[in-house]
């Protein structure tokens, strides 16, 4: 499941305080949480006797490790997730032994960068689906590239059965 070794940052937004998760403490810290928890590289794992690649911000867990983690009951935690994935801030996978979490533009929002602000990582776009930070704040294109992609989103689950965390090798 998820190394959580303690070591390391995240960055965080300013305008985290005027999203709707501020106002929401314990949400905030398992918002938080999740966040920390995300691979901040890609990792090859072993699970249920097979290799498979995590991606970045992406990892796997279960609601009952969740649950026992920020010791909520099951279905607080399900409602908390579900929350997210709503407001576009994860996607989930689910099945009888595992959950996936991908933090939602996970990548363009822990981008590296140095003291003067300048990428040192490699630059990735983020993905016009929704942000990790905070949904208020963004520009008006930001916000119909988001729309766009919801609708893309939908268009295609529709016409086919693809999903975006399998690959012919398993999970992604």
């Amino acid at each position: 499941m998820s190394t959580d070794k303690g070591k390391g940052f995240i960055k965080l937004h300013r305008d985290i305080r005027t999203h709707w998760i501020w106002s929401d403490a314990d949400a905030l810290r398992a918002w938080l949480d999740l966040i920390m928890m995300a691979n901040y590289e890609d990792k090859s794992i072993y699970f249920n006797g097979k290799l498979t690649t995590v991606k970045r911000g992406t990892f796997i867990t279960s609601i009952r490790k969740l649950s026992e983690r920020w010791h909520w009951s099951r279905g607080r935690v399900c409602r908390l997730l579900e929350t997210l994935e709503r407001d576009g801030m994860i996607a989930t996978k689910r099945d009888t032994q595992k959950t996936l979490i991908n933090v939602i533009n996970y990548g363009f929002y822990q981008a590296d960068k140095n003291q003067n602000g300048t990428r040192t990582g490699p630059r990735s776009k983020p993905q016009t689906g929704p942000q990790t930070g905070p949904q208020t704040g963004h520009s008006e294109e930001t916000r119909r590239n988001i729309k766009k992609h919801k609708e893309e989103k939908k268009e295609i689950s529709s016409e086919t059965n693809t999903d975006p965390f399998w690959d012919d090798e398993g999970w992604i």
